[in-house]
């Protein structure tokens, strides 16, 4: 009787995006080939990539790597993010729900700006600081770029805040991210897309 199969982490099964071969190893080039494939120019994506690799491969490995490990993903979560993976990677609902409650999320509450979910993972900041304080500032800072980046790719709404249109993305968008269902999703519509343009 063959081994029984682990049950995939959220989280685990948002890094597998980048783990085609499904090695369980996710390598800069297959970082890259991810980001392209969504949309992101190459000049942005290859620093991006090494940031990405640097970073997780650091806290996937528990030393220097610019391999991250995938079954070790749950390792990656670092300070200022949304708090919506729980410690084994799972999604928290009630954190999920929480992203769309005042006092960080404005009406309408059925999606969010990149400001507003920047604000909530500003306010979770980073407890105990378990990198000191420049890991705190590198994860400030590598937070920042990953959901600017989320949503220069996944915006599918606008929210007028104030006198400002500004891009935002669905609950159902933000719920596909987090189970791990949205960047395949977004490479086959670009694919599609591509493939129309005479």
């Amino acid at each position: 009787m063959p081994p029984k199969r682990r049950a995939r982490s959220a989280l685990e099964l948002h890094a597998r995006y980048f783990d085609p071969d499904h090695d369980e190893a996710v390598t800069p080039k297959q970082t890259l080939t991810g980001m392209t494939a969504l949309g992101l120019p190459w000049l942005l994506a290859a620093p991006l990539a090494l940031v990405i690799n640097g970073f997780l491969g650091y806290l996937t490995r528990r030393k220097a790597s610019l391999s991250i490990s995938v079954p070790d993903i749950a390792r990656g979560k670092h300070g200022f993010e949304s708090g919506v993976f729980d410690q084994r990677g799972e999604l928290d609902e009630a954190a999920f729900a929480e992203l769309f409650m005042a006092p960080h999320a404005r009406q309408p509450r059925d999606c969010l700006t990149y400001r507003e979910l920047r604000a909530l993972m500003i306010a979770n900041g980073d407890p105990g600081r378990p990198f000191g304080w420049i890991g705190s500032v590198l994860s400030r800072l590598f937070s920042a770029a990953e959901v600017f980046t989320l949503f220069c790719l996944a915006s599918d709404r606008q929210k007028l805040i104030g006198d400002q249109v500004l891009p935002a993305m669905s609950r159902k968008n933000l719920r596909r991210f987090y189970e791990g269902r949205l960047f395949p999703v977004l490479a086959r519509r670009r694919r599609i897309a591509l493939s129309r343009v005479p």
